[in-house]
């Protein structure tokens, strides 16, 4: 979303009495009850604004929580999202006009294939400009044409998000060079052994799934930098995790963590966010780790 978008989810926010910094913490504040509730108040204030900005936004949380869209609003954020090829209004650089394409066409899909009760988060690339896409991989289809085709080496960022995957494909451990992989908003349930293949990982996002589970062989992957596990079902971690020498920012946040083990001693993190985890105490590890600007937990 731009800029713009964030100022309306603001707005719809505070019509359903939830604040916009409460909710970044904690996205299940909002929920498709909530929503139908205060549903027609906030398209009145679309409509009052004419701003396709605010209509945009507002579909957006009628996706992330499975609520009812009305086909009237369905047929106007439809209609703008269409690609103008003269449109200056935000200047686009040829850099990341595919960017903006395919992010315009995730969208048209997921509200076309919405249902209600069903939730759909809206692609995020991760990735600015379009070059970067000859290095990358993005849905389960261009996963697979490439697997057929052999086309491997020089892949180094893969994205499977939304993708509604049960599992995490073991042909991922078929790209050498893979330095980032993406699977948030599907139903994975467990990081998996194989994991340990993926040795030149840097980046692994797994945001929003129900994993329970995690293999002691992420221990392996000594040159993470970047793990983000928000909004799982972890209650317990490898104690393997000492060994990743190279992290930096670990995501934990909104799990079932009760305990978290005393390993942090010799890693290099900067951001450990623990919210919304029901923890006693924090590790005496973590508080004395120099690079740490700040840990983010309910204690805070």
């Amino acid at each position: 979303m731009l800029e713009e978008h964030y100022y309306w989810v603001e707005l719809f926010l505070e019509e359903c009495s939830i604040q916009l910094s409460e909710y970044e913490n904690n996205r299940d504040l909002l929920n498709k009850n909530i929503l139908e509730r205060h549903l027609d108040d906030l398209m009145y204030l679309v409509d009052k604004s004419k701003d396709i900005t605010a209509l945009q936004a507002l579909v957006v949380l009628i996706l992330q929580v499975g609520a009812r869209l009305p086909n009237n609003l369905k047929k106007k954020v439809l209609r703008s999202l269409n690609w103008i090829e003269d449109d200056n209004k935000y200047h686009w650089s040829p850099y990341v006009i595919n960017i903006r394409k395919r992010h315009l066409e995730d969208f048209k899909n997921k509200i076309l294939n919405h249902k209600t009760s069903l939730k759909a988060f809206l692609l995020n690339l991760k990735i600015f400009y379009d070059k970067d896409l000859k290095h990358s991989i993005i849905g389960v289809e261009q996963l697979n044409s490439f697997i057929k085709e052999k086309k491997c080496a020089h892949i180094n960022y893969i994205n499977l998000d939304t993708c509604g995957l049960m599992s995490i494909p073991k042909i991922i451990t078929k790209f050498p060079n893979l330095t980032s992989l993406s699977l948030d908003n599907n139903y994975l349930t467990s990081l998996p052994d194989f994991i340990d293949n993926l040795c030149n990982l840097k980046k692994l996002y797994l945001m929003n799934n129900r994993i329970e589970y995690i293999s002691p062989n992420i221990g392996c992957l000594s040159n993470l930098e970047r793990i983000y596990l928000s909004y799982n079902q972890i209650k317990t971690l490898p104690l393997s995790l000492r060994y990743l020498t190279n992290l930096r920012q670990l995501y934990l946040d909104n799990n079932n963590l009760k305990d978290v083990p005393d390993i942090f001693n010799n890693l290099k993190l900067s951001y450990f966010n623990l919210r919304n985890n029901p923890i006693m105490k924090i590790p005496d590890s973590l508080k004395e780790l120099p690079n740490l600007k700040g840990i983010y937990s309910n204690f805070n």
